[in-house]
């Protein structure tokens, strides 16, 4: 679960034709963002899933890069994603997921960080405000601060694979890590317990690298054959190198 600095830029737009580029320059702590407006690729696996799918697939990204906010001045919550520009097809997969909850097509932002002198891209896009959304602002959040719901019932095949394509790496040794370095450890060896009570999947919680205590979740190159045959057909294409395929 990893979060991107960037200030968000609201903007109202019509998303009535094709191709059409739109440029904003804003200045913020010395950073130049471009802002620009991309059109929306057609996909129809949004109205392949149920009611019940969707939640499963807010759940695992809620695990992973996914975030909520709930303003003092709305009624419900809202969900937002970014995701670097390296995962695209995997962002707009997920982007055409949540479409009915969209009013706005997505963004991307560009910036150059004047101390590396390196430009970054990230694609970013919100829902509208929905209690559906709220409902899991209230399993998510305590003080505005993510943590991980006591109940797991939505952590499914589907969920999990959501989690992994955004949290996930391939280990060297050929198992797999769950990034939940900003989870409390009581909560990421709560994760893990689900994963080997609920799946059978042989799990640890080693130390996170570079920080104080945080912990990740690693699954063991012996149960990798059984997370591939339970998330595989779940998994977008271009995420499944994560799994070693």
């Amino acid at each position: 679960m990893y979060s991107i600095g960037l200030d968000e830029l609201v903007l109202n737009f019509s998303s009535n034709f094709e191709y059409n580029l739109e440029c904003v320059l804003c200045f913020n702590f010395n950073f130049l963002y471009f802002l620009s407006i991309l059109p929306i690729k057609p996909s129809e696996n949004y109205n392949e899933y149920t009611e019940e799918e969707i939640k499963q697939v807010i759940f695992g990204s809620l695990l992973g890069d996914g975030k909520l906010e709930l303003s003092l001045k709305a009624l419900n919550a809202r969900f937002g994603f970014i995701q670097s520009v390296i995962h695209k097809e995997y962002f707009l997969s997920l982007f055409s997921i949540l479409k009915p909850y969209c009013s706005a097509d997505y963004r991307t932002y560009s910036y150059k960080d004047p101390r590396t002198g390196k430009t970054y891209i990230t694609l970013n896009f919100w829902t509208v405000s929905k209690d559906l959304f709220t409902d899991f602002y209230k399993m998510f959040y305590v003080n505005k601060i993510k943590r991980v719901p006591t109940d797991l019932s939505l952590l499914s095949p589907l969920a999990l694979a959501h989690w992994i394509m955004q949290d996930g790496s391939k280990g060297t040794s050929g198992g797999l890590y769950i990034c939940t370095d900003l989870f409390d450890p009581a909560d990421t060896r709560r994760l893990a317990l689900f994963l080997e009570q609920k799946y059978s999947l042989k799990v640890t919680t080693p130390k996170a690298p570079g920080t104080k205590g945080a912990l990740r979740i690693y699954v063991s190159v012996q149960s990798m054959n059984s997370l591939r045959n339970l998330i595989k057909t779940h998994m977008h294409p271009s995420m499944l190198y994560k799994l070693g395929l």
